[in-house]
């Protein structure tokens, strides 16, 4: 995950199924990287919560913790939603509050 500065950024999130290894794991991997990350448990979902930090799913992480092959296409079944602009690789999701690249208006 990347930092930015001490700015005040407005509050991006990750939302997440529970009950899923991938889930888990993405979680696991998150809190190691930002032990100060706000996980709040919905039951039946996750909230990944940030004002300090860019959101940033490392899908070689999250596959290495998980100890098995995870694509995009298979993490993103478990991305419920998610507060913010999206930026992807294919083997990242990152969510911003930063005004990303838009091309021109057609």
């Amino acid at each position: 995950m990347s930092t930015t500065g001490t700015e005040a950024r407005t509050p991006i999130s990750i939302i997440l199924m529970q009950g899923s290894a991938e889930a888990q794991a993405t979680v696991d991997v998150m809190v190691e990287d930002h032990p100060d990350l706000e996980v709040a448990d919905h039951g039946t979902y996750w909230k990944i919560t940030s004002t300090d930090y860019d959101l940033e799913v490392d899908l070689d992480r999250v596959q290495a913790e998980l100890g098995q092959p995870l694509s995009m296409p298979q993490w993103l079944v478990i991305l419920t939603s998610f507060v913010g602009r999206v930026e992807t690789t294919p083997r990242l999701f990152r969510v911003t509050s930063a005004i990303t690249q838009m091309g021109p208006p057609r």
